[in-house]
């Protein structure tokens, strides 16, 4: 036995277990931390009076209750309130969060987990342009990487880092979206393929070159000489919404509840009636959320119910079905009952032709 493992194990790519000598003390592989360093490095959070001081303001409380409206129950806001405090602060600190979650009525854990799943949301202060370059595959087989490199190049700086003059932020990011003008970047939250008129654009069929970029940074170092003082603020939520009351269903509200027949339900499409030896045999087109269906068969001016084939059926036969009948179907979706379908008059079978030997 002992020949049949160690004969075995000798075949194990990099194994490291010996029969012929005591058992060897176990080593502990390094930290990688300690080894590699860590990938994001640690950023200094402000105070929670820093934090609170700039998100205490009037204009700041009444964006927040007039969203905190919209929603049947607070939570429902969380994504705009943390958007309002990146707005404000220029990221999402931690106590920023915190903040959030206060206001929404929901736990700092919760609202943590929101913030770091969606890429929206800053965990570290940036520059005051933030440029993202996608790098996902439409862009880069248009050669995004190779103008990444030149607007590296251009700021003297690495993917991930700002300029020493706090102007700049370089990021790599996954689609953003605009795949038909590949390459493609953001400036802040504006996409931007080139520089017209003073405005940033993005044409159908434009994509990001060198000479574009030059034009987009020149671009960036205008705005900071005409506004020295940063970016005017702008509410990219739309603003307040005043007079709607709340959301449906609250005290005053005048939005009403969505009744539960505004969409219309499908109705069967594309009735044959085929008459042979058994009958008339009907097919059809269904979708696949019908509940009910029922074959209806005309009686001079009105209409009587000859079967209800199920839902899943391909096909449904009247056996008393002659030539000349009209039939029509209706759908049914829960409580909802559709249109009656297209009339179809039921004609006769072609006879199969027989192919000569």
């Amino acid at each position: 036995m002992r020949n049949h493992i160690q004969g075995a194990v000798q075949f194990v790519a990099n194994n490291r277990l010996k029969f012929d000598r005591p058992a060897q003390p176990i080593e502990a592989l390094p930290d990688p931390a300690q080894s590699l360093g860590h990938v994001h490095k640690a950023v200094a959070q402000p105070s929670a009076k820093e934090v609170l001081d700039k998100l205490s303001t009037p204009e700041v409380k009444a964006r927040c209750a007039d969203l905190l409206s919209r929603y049947p129950v607070p939570q429902g806001a969380l994504l705009e309130v943390l958007w309002v405090a990146q707005g404000v602060l220029g990221w999402c600190p931690r106590e920023a969060i915190r903040w959030a979650a206060n206001v929404c009525s929901c736990a700092p854990a919760h609202a943590l987990g929101v913030a770091t799943f969606y890429t929206m949301y800053k965990h570290a202060p940036t520059g005051r342009f933030l440029l993202q370059f996608c790098r996902n595959i439409s862009c880069s087989i248009k050669g995004a990487a190779p103008l990444i490199k030149y607007v590296e190049k251009s700021l003297g700086i690495k993917s991930g880092e700002t300029t020493p003059d706090g102007l700049f932020t370089i990021l790599q990011v996954e689609c953003l979206g605009a795949c038909g003008n590949g390459p493609v970047m953001l400036v802040n939250d504006e996409f931007a393929t080139d520089v017209e008129n003073g405005q940033l654009t993005l044409k159908v069929g434009s994509h990001l070159t060198e000479e574009s970029i030059d034009r987009i940074l020149k671009w960036c170092y205008a705005r900071e000489e005409k506004f020295p003082k940063g970016e005017p603020v702008r509410d990219v939520l739309g603003g307040e919404v005043k007079g709607h009351g709340g959301h449906p269903g609250a005290p005053g509200a005048k939005a009403q509840l969505q009744s539960s027949d505004y969409a219309p339900v499908s109705p069967v499409l594309n009735v044959k009636a085929e008459v042979d030896a058994n009958g008339a045999t009907l097919t059809w087109k269904a979708a696949p959320e019908f509940t009910k269906l029922v074959v209806e068969k005309k009686n001079g001016a009105s209409w009587a119910s000859v079967g209800e084939p199920g839902v899943k059926d391909k096909s449904f036969v009247d056996a008393k079905g002659k030539v000349g009948d009209v039939y029509r179907m209706i759908s049914t979706t829960g409580e909802r009952v559709a249109k009656p379908s297209k009339e179809a008059t039921a004609t006769q079978k072609p006879e199969p032709v027989e192919k000569a030997v």
